[in-house]
């Protein structure tokens, strides 16, 4: 009912606008009146814009008419000539305004899948976990999406499975290509909560992907069961987490690959105690390629911000390292930041 209502007073005003140029043209005095009829391109830009380039047909229909009769009420010098003139001017008039509505629509429509694909990689509800503290931060970048992602499930054997990945890229296309990977980890996820079981089955999705061409990701994938109080995790190609309180890196055996770098992955788990008051952070490159100035953050700067806050819980740890991060650079950040904190409970 409020859509019917809207359109009817929008063409009401589109019929009071030519019904206005009419008056002035009937008002005004032939000698002076040559360019009044241009005026007619206003209602038809209106018609255009709001319902579309057939009602600007209808509305340069319309106007042609209304300049036709005015002509013969007060005559116009060379009139065929001065009429043909105005019919050219109101075709250009619906081009360009169709042109430039398709092209709003364009944008507003990839807006909004961007939107979904972001609340897709980064849900701001997160699952239940069993004996675990978890919180996530994300922040697009500049470019309004990227790839990060992450993903906070229950496996199948009763753990908390914690994954996050960054697709190599910018733009659309890399938010598309983390929006199939964080589901294939998801679908996986159901059947095994193996970390490194988890990143080749990921890997061997991305290698067989009908269109491969070279498609690279980094993930740090963790499993974490809180009867067992042990962290096993395994990564390919990422920055590695932190040990909380110490701040220290977990590092792992062997060399580490990019996913879809090839069809040969071989990750092995690593483990850590994991007990109450320890805690792990997992971040995205995004988190430390911010600058300032000529300055680059870096991992030493992340660490640096979160030393004061390693004892906090999971939610507060986040939000303030978030905020402490955009204080600190000069500007938008040019790439996602994300950030993931678990924490044993109990």
């Amino acid at each position: 009912m409020q859509g019917a209502s809207s359109d009817n007073a929008r063409l009401a005003w589109v019929c009071a606008a030519a019904l206005a140029v009419f008056l002035v043209w009937l008002a005004t005095a032939s000698a002076t009146n040559t360019g009044i009829g241009f005026f007619y391109a206003v209602p038809i830009g209106l018609a255009t814009w709001w319902f579309g380039r057939r009602a600007g047909a209808i509305a340069v229909a319309a106007c042609t008419s209304l300049y036709i009769l005015g002509g013969l009420i007060h005559p116009v010098t060379n009139f065929a000539a001065a009429l043909s003139v105005r019919v050219v001017a109101f075709a250009v008039v619906l081009l360009v305004v169709s042109l430039l509505r398709e092209r709003v629509a364009v944008l507003e429509h990839s807006a909004e899948e961007l939107e979904a694909i972001r609340a897709a990689l980064t849900p701001s509800n997160l699952p239940d976990l069993p004996d675990v503290d978890a919180a996530a931060a994300f922040v697009p970048s500049q470019f309004g999406v990227s790839g990060d992602f992450y993903l906070l499930t229950n496996g199948p054997d009763g753990s908390t499975v914690a994954i996050v990945g960054d697709v190599v890229g910018h733009g659309p296309a890399a938010a598309r290509l983390a929006t199939f990977v964080r589901a294939r980890f998801a679908a996986f996820a159901a059947a095994t909560s193996d970390p490194a079981e988890l990143l080749t089955l990921a890997n061997g999705a991305l290698v067989d992907r009908p269109g491969n061409g070279h498609e690279l990701v980094s993930a740090v994938c963790m499993r974490f069961h809180g009867g067992e109080s042990r962290l096993s995790w395994a990564v390919a190609g990422h920055p590695l987490p932190l040990r909380l309180p110490e701040l220290e890196e977990m590092r792992c055996a062997g060399t580490t690959f990019l996913l879809g770098a090839g069809p040969e992955l071989r990750l092995t788990n690593a483990e850590v105690p994991l007990r109450r008051g320890d805690g792990v952070v997992v971040y995205t490159d995004g988190a430390t390629d911010v600058r300032r100035g000529g300055e680059l953050l870096g991992a030493a700067g992340l660490t640096r911000m979160l030393s004061p806050l390693a004892e906090l819980p999971a939610a507060a740890l986040v939000a303030r390292v978030e905020a402490a991060i955009l204080e600190w650079a000069d500007g938008p950040i040019r790439d996602d930041l994300c950030l993931l904190v678990l924490k044993p409970e109990g």
